[in-house]
């Protein structure tokens, strides 16, 4: 199968302009009807999770853009989540399933913020993050053959996707927290071929290297972080709590630990996290972000 890079750019022509390397959608028309677009390609299945992120160029006059994953056959005159077989993040923090009707969920976004989207097969769940804070889960339920797509009703709008050709802005998916410079190569090696092997299989080859010392603290948050990408939340808490217990005031364990009890709605755990890092690094602006993030949602 071709590799999953761009979007179909005859999705929806009167309305939507594509860039020449299919990256760059831009909303041309009165900004009375939506327009919605879909990658060129559905998502690998076994690949086992699938991360892109959205960067808001311009939110347009009134501000509507759409986020999120559809089937092959959705309404592309309507906005992710308002069709069936189509699950959106939409920019006035509510999310749609199947129904123009959305719930509450997120803050809102504009211009300048940088969306994530990760879609998780083994747990068939959907998530999105903003600006590098996770927002927790947005939908427990998918089925068939997915496809990214966005969706604009916004004269001027305009959004850029990256599926994995530059670093990914959420923490998580690039190297920016691994201090040990083997790990760092070994990572990056790894995240590099994100278009052209299955994750799954990437992973496979990551884990290879931890069958190491348990108690050695580099390739504990290694493997911590592979493990939450991967999903695998007990044995990511395992490691993050290994890490604790050598240094309770290790700032990567707390960001981390605190995320994956937000994740998986352990709020007060996780508050008690994002708290003690706050009060141990108050310019952590991530921890601040993620704390006030927590909360709003408790």
């Amino acid at each position: 199968m071709a590799s999953l890079t761009a979007w179909v750019v005859n999705d929806n022509p009167e309305s939507l302009n594509v860039d020449p390397e299919g990256l760059v959608i831009n909303y041309i028309g009165t900004g009375r009807n939506a327009a919605t677009i879909r990658t060129n390609n559905r998502i690998i299945r076994q690949s086992g999770l699938f991360y892109f992120e959205v960067h808001i160029q311009d939110i347009g006059e009134n501000g509507t853009v759409g986020i999120g994953f559809c089937a092959k056959t959705v309404d592309l005159n309507k906005l992710p989540g308002c069709d069936d077989n189509s699950w959106g993040f939409h920019s006035n923090g509510d999310i749609f399933c199947y129904s123009d009707l959305g719930r509450s969920y997120g803050p809102s976004y504009t211009t300048g913020d940088t969306i994530g989207c990760c879609l998780n097969f083994s747990h068939k769940t959907i998530s999105f993050i903003k600006n590098g804070v996770h927002l927790g889960i947005a939908f427990r339920w998918f089925e068939g053959n997915i496809y990214p797509c966005i969706g604009l009703k916004s004269r001027g709008g305009s959004i850029k996707v990256n599926f994995g050709h530059k670093r990914f802005k959420y923490e998580a998916m690039n190297d920016d927290d691994i201090e040990d410079k083997s790990l760092k190569e070994s990572w990056n090696k790894i995240m590099s071929k994100y278009d052209d092997r299955l994750l799954r299989d990437r992973f496979k080859e990551l884990t290879r290297s931890f069958e190491i010392d348990s108690n050695d603290h580099a390739f504990l948050q290694y493997r911590a972080k592979a493990y939450f990408i991967m999903g695998k939340y007990e044995e990511a808490l395992s490691d993050l709590t290994k890490l604790l217990e050598i240094n309770q005031n290790d700032e990567y364990a707390l960001s981390y630990r605190g995320e994956i009890y937000y994740v998986t709605e352990k709020n007060d755990k996780s508050i008690e996290d994002l708290d003690k890092l706050v009060r141990i690094n108050p310019s952590n602006e991530w921890a601040q972000k993620a704390l006030e993030e927590v909360n709003r949602g408790k």
